[in-house]
């Protein structure tokens, strides 16, 4: 049997986290952080600014670090404000797992989402109000407004946009940034209700609503499908009377069959997993949109 001095050895204390727990609890802290839409948001910025400059001067890479920064710190306060859904939704995620302390992730959200600002404090006018309206966006979000059907959507999509229109303002050349802005809106506009219909079972537990809880899922599917039609329908007009030319319109051709795909699986969808894996598509989609602008401007 143990003695009690070795169960309450100074060496080992009863709330001591176990060293061999460290790597693990790393790796978690950063799994919560969503790396990959950080790095996409990252991307999104340098392209904003890059339209207006065709250059990637110091502050512009500093303007995509404190994007990345922001959002990794709103998504940690997503999973926060969403522990008791994702114990149904997506159990093996950090938090609801248990492998990360709800403790340390308050910490990474307030770190991030300050230390994105603080970065976005040293750039040109009107940046630094851009950062702090993103961030207290998705603070108003996952704080109210993810219970509000709609609503929540349209804001989140609108803080997806502003990273482009961030980037511009960084090298203060904000205009061409507006058209990626809004592709993205309606592109994010139709991903966040996808992602809503997938998370339905636990957001049932939710004491607001979500679209397809309030409106069913059939108006669900019309108000994503509807965004996607508007992306097909217009982002090759830049190609055909505008700036862009062929390599444009390739990869918004490859864009926009994939979203066709997406539509038409959106209405043959009918679990959790089926939404997940158009999901996991539309992050594609997000690459071929960015490399779209990017590669026919060299």
């Amino acid at each position: 049997m143990m003695s009690s001095e070795s169960r309450t050895s100074p060496q080992n204390p009863p709330d001591a986290i176990p060293p061999n727990r460290f790597p693990d609890l790393l790796i978690s802290a950063f799994e919560v952080l969503r790396p990959l839409n950080c790095a996409i948001t990252f991307a999104s910025v340098l392209l904003g600014g890059w339209l207006g400059l065709r250059a990637l001067p110091p502050r512009l890479s500093l303007a995509a670090l404190s994007a990345s920064l922001i959002a990794g710190g709103g998504n940690v306060l997503n999973d926060l404000c969403g522990i008791e859904e994702d114990r149904i939704n997506k159990p093996g995620r950090p938090l609801p797992s248990g492998r990360l302390p709800v403790g340390i992730a308050r910490l990474e959200a307030v770190f991030f989402l300050s230390f994105g600002l603080g970065c976005g404090q040293i750039l040109p006018i009107p940046a630094p109000f851009i950062a702090l309206v993103a961030a207290l966006g998705l603070v108003l979000y996952n704080v109210w407004l993810k219970r509000v059907p709609l609503l929540g959507n349209l804001l989140v999509s609108a803080i997806g946009g502003l990273a482009f229109v961030y980037g511009g303002a960084s090298v203060q050349a904000p205009l061409p940034a507006l058209m990626p802005a809004l592709f993205a809106f309606l592109f994010h506009a139709g991903r966040e209700i996808l992602k809503d219909l997938e998370d339905m079972a636990g957001d049932r537990l939710r004491k607001g609503s979500t679209l397809p809880l309030r409106w069913g899922r059939r108006n669900a599917r019309i108000f994503a499908c509807a965004a996607y039609l508007l992306v097909i329908l217009s982002t090759p007009w830049p190609g055909i009377s505008g700036p862009y030319g062929i390599r444009y319109l390739s990869l918004v051709f490859a864009l926009d069959i994939l979203l066709a795909y997406v539509i038409f699986g959106l209405w043959r969808a009918r679990t959790p997993d089926a939404f997940r894996r158009l999901s996991g598509l539309l992050k594609i989609g997000m690459l071929l949109g960015l490399c779209a602008f990017f590669l026919d401007t060299l």
